[in-house]
């Protein structure tokens, strides 16, 4: 049975460990944007226009020979504008301010080398007026450094999560991907295959080891199932042929025409199990044990389960119909083929109760087209799974012929495909290996 791929691809470990990377570098770029901002916050906050308009209250409020001076040196300075004339010590450009307050970024399109915030406050009606200023350049230059070391740390960060993205993709997918292929190249039908732990993470080599003991314990539990599967089969043999010495037995008495029927089909049922015994003990070996140069002409076998089924079709309006029958060799024993084709034979007699069934061999391929009512592909699953517990009909139970059909199918590596539609019949097409010449 063909495996489906998802149709939803789920993200390895390599994506999800380098998403958790990425998302903590961008909490980190954005924590430092925000320190950045706050920084720059501080050199217009209004605490200087407070400072200065507190300097300029308490110099206005004490003016007189012994009041409060204005500072002339240090951070805060002050000047007192009376007229056209400027202080030498105050620069120039203070005397174009208008009144109010002016904070560093609207003091950079005056001065860029040194950061003033500046009030300016008039007196009276005339032109005098209070400039009070105060130099933040340290401040700034603080500022302007703490926001170059963020720049470093955002790209020392950035560099180390994609170093440690890489360190992880080189590190991890290169063993994980290697593990993955050592268990694809497991072949199920070589036993005593194992896993290499020779791998350089300890996650790795334990999974290895966890792996190694499930295909032990497997092995173990195929070898119980074979083991019983051989021992059931060779003691079926006994009681099948002490019922089909029995038969012959009664066959050569004079039976009364009653007891004919339920004879033919001990007789058959009898057959069936003797060939379904011998295909159980021949899959329960090696896939390459008794296989030593035994052929089967298809061709001929088949032309003689055709004739070997026509008494299925007895009651019912339908026959029969041989067409082309090239020759066909396959390696493969006659118990086993008889089997696979007698059970397609058997099924398509079933479902036909008039019209032709028609037989054909051409090209490797056995085609079997039946004259009944079809099916629908859901039913037969529902109808195929009721037939694996039904073991109560002829020949071993339906349910108990497909598995062995399909499993003969696996081990010669034959394409058995089955297409139908309801009201249009069926049509089963085997495709054989042939053998080699």
């Amino acid at each position: 049975m063909r495996e489906h791929a998802p149709t939803r691809r789920t993200p390895s470990l390599q994506s999800k460990i380098s998403a958790l990377f990425l998302f903590f570098g961008a909490i980190l770029a954005l924590g430092l944007t925000i320190q950045g901002n706050l920084a720059q916050q501080l050199i217009v906050h209004p605490i200087w226009r407070e400072l200065l308009k507190s300097g300029t209250d308490r110099y206005l409020a004490t003016q007189g020979p012994a009041g409060t001076q204005l500072p002339s040196q240090g951070l805060v300075r002050g000047w007192h504008l009376r007229g056209a004339a400027l202080p030498r010590d105050m620069p120039s450009y203070f005397a174009q301010l208008a009144p109010g307050f002016h904070d560093e970024q609207q003091m950079d399109a005056y001065d860029n080398d040194i950061s003033y915030a500046v009030l300016v406050t008039p007196v009276g009606a005339g032109a005098d007026r209070i400039v009070m200023a105060v130099d933040i350049t340290e401040l700034e230059d603080y500022q302007n450094r703490s926001a170059l070391v963020s720049v470093l740390i955002a790209i020392v960060s950035g560099v180390m999560i994609l170093g440690s993205i890489l360190w992880l993709y080189r590190s991890m997918q290169r063993p994980i991907q290697t593990l993955a292929q050592r268990m694809d190249a497991l072949d199920p039908e070589q036993p005593s295959q194992r896993l290499s732990p020779d791998f350089a993470l300890r996650e790795l080599a334990d999974i290895a080891l966890i792996v190694n003991r499930h295909l032990e314990r497997v092995e173990r539990f195929i070898e119980r199932e074979r083991s019983l599967l051989d021992q059931a089969s060779h003691e079926f043999r006994t009681p099948i042929a002490v019922i089909a010495g029995a038969v012959d037995v009664l066959k050569l008495h004079d039976l009364p025409p009653a007891a004919r029927r339920p004879l033919d089909r001990i007789e058959a049922t009898t057959h069936n199990l003797t060939e379904i015994m011998a295909a159980l003990l021949f899959l329960s070996r090696e896939a390459d044990a008794g296989m030593s140069g035994e052929s089967t002409r298809i061709d001929l076998l088949a032309a003689t389960l055709v004739a070997d089924h026509e008494h299925l079709l007895q009651c019912a309006c339908a026959a029969f119909l041989v067409e082309e029958l090239q020759p066909l060799s396959v390696a493969c024993p006659e118990a086993i083929v008889r089997i696979v084709v007698g059970n397609l034979l058997r099924n398509a007699a079933e479902n036909s109760h008039q019209g032709a069934i028609r037989v054909s061999l051409a090209d490797a391929t056995l085609r079997i087209q039946d004259s009944g009512e079809g099916f629908d592909t859901v039913a037969a699953a529902r109808r195929y799974t009721q037939g694996l517990r039904d073991s109560a009909k002829q020949g071993g139970g339906q349910g108990l012929g497909l598995f062995l059909t399909r499993r003969i199918c696996e081990r010669f590596g034959w394409t058995l495909r089955i297409s139908s539609s309801p009201g249009a019949g069926t049509v089963a097409e085997l495709r054989f290996s042939a053998a080699p010449p």
